[in-house]
């Protein structure tokens, strides 16, 4: 089966959900191509080498300047101007066609029946495949994730999707809070399906708890520097619990905009030294980190500009380690992580909260913890194991319409 990914960016190392997905279907032999918008430069996942990713990718590069899209626009319409035209119709495709993606990206994908399947990740590349060809006779599918459903419509208005919602694309929301808010947008029933982002359990290999925590309670959270993750409220609940006398230190892998306030923050609270900003790490690293962590954190919550989590994966490889993980009820967070289950949940945006959701996890009985954690296992294997979520992708894929 010869199967076109859809991506905004590539390699991007903090969506190894998307490379999961990938990489699986080349191990079932499949012929795997891809669409970047844009290159990332720096650290990229090993299996982007080990699976020779980078010869399989094209890049459209789309021009950030207003000055490089006007060249760009100029020798479209050079070439093409009733065309040209035609891709940059504001009154039909609103703001978007502003970014240029399917002006630049048509060539790459112009008769989009030559793949058996077309897999895009993110609202806006649907988007832009049902701008190009509303109808096709290949399967196409689109995954919403977070910010596609929350800050990309905040950013162009509910209508954005209209184009994609009335052509024949499956829309897959990787959660039910995701699949409720595009059918509020429009999208019709029969054309959205739940679809999990998973990990692979082969790689994660369930931890024995102590019986009680180490001298240092080191606390962990993962995730780009960003609004969103809460990484304010985790460094606010370490100085308030080691104002309480609790031994705690939290390490934050990630980089990001956010980065030169939150070191500020934690040493205007007197943390600085209990608080560690590590920037991004490999796989490898990050695995010995979540090993070696007393408590996963994921204090979540919804940013300013409306942007918002989908279900984070480094709480799905944490909690299919048997991890204890505490995090918020934020987006689709709690279809994974249940309260008392096999983690706890506090309120988002609040410190307080979650302090004191740390002191219950570091006073709670062995037993209570060891239940907790083979309930974290449990719970993975059951819903969010790649291989079982990529088979059903693969079914759908080859689906005959």
């Amino acid at each position: 089966m010869k199967v076109l990914f859809v991506v905004s960016t590539f390699p991007a190392l903090s969506e190894t959900f998307i490379l999961n997905q990938m990489t699986g279907f080349l191990d079932a032999g499949h012929d795997v191509t891809i669409l970047a918008m844009s290159k990332v430069n720096g650290k990229a996942h090993p299996d982007v080498v080990r699976y020779g990713l980078m010869d399989k990718v094209t890049f459209v590069n789309v021009p950030k300047s207003i000055g490089q899209k006007l060249v760009r626009v100029t020798q479209h319409f050079v070439k093409n101007p009733i065309r040209t035209v035609q891709l940059l119709n504001y009154w039909r495709y609103g703001k978007f066609i502003f970014s240029l993606r399917p002006l630049l990206a048509e060539k790459y994908i112009k008769n989009q029946s030559t793949y058996d399947a077309i897999i895009a990740h993110y609202g806006s590349n649907g988007l832009l495949l049902s701008i190009l060809e509303s109808e096709s006779v290949t399967n196409r599918f689109v995954f919403f994730h977070g910010n596609d459903v929350t800050g990309f419509v905040e950013r162009f208005g509910s209508e954005i999707y209209q184009p994609l919602f009335q052509s024949t694309i499956t829309l897959l929301p990787i959660s039910r809070l995701w699949a409720k808010k595009v059918k509020e947008y429009g999208a019709a029933e029969h054309r959205v399906r739940v679809h999990h982002m998973g990990v692979d359990l082969n790689k994660f290999t369930p931890v024995t708890l102590p019986s009680q925590f180490e001298e240092t309670i080191q606390l962990l959270l993962i995730g780009r520097l960003t609004e969103k993750k809460g990484i304010d409220i985790a460094i606010s609940s370490t100085a308030r619990l080691r104002s309480k006398g609790y031994p705690v230190e939290l390490t934050v892998i990630g980089d990001g905009e956010k980065k030169q306030v939150l070191m500020a923050q934690a040493e205007a609270l007197g943390v600085k030294k209990q608080v560690h900003f590590t920037g991004w790490l490999t796989q490898t690293e990050v695995q010995q980190s979540i090993q070696k962590a007393s408590i996963i954190l994921q204090p979540s919550r919804v940013a300013e500009n409306g942007d918002m989590e989908g279900i984070p994966v480094s709480l799905m490889e944490a909690l299919a380690k048997g991890k204890l993980v505490i995090s918020t009820y934020h987006s689709g967070i709690p279809e994974l992580v249940e309260h008392e289950y096999n983690g706890l949940l506090a309120v988002e945006n609040d410190a307080m909260a979650l302090t004191h959701h740390i002191e219950s996890m570091i006073r709670m009985t062995d037993t209570n913890r060891q239940r907790m954690s083979r309930n974290a296992i449990q719970k993975v294997a059951d819903e969010f194991n790649i291989e079982t979520l990529n088979q059903r992708l693969m079914e759908m894929c080859e689906v005959k319409g």
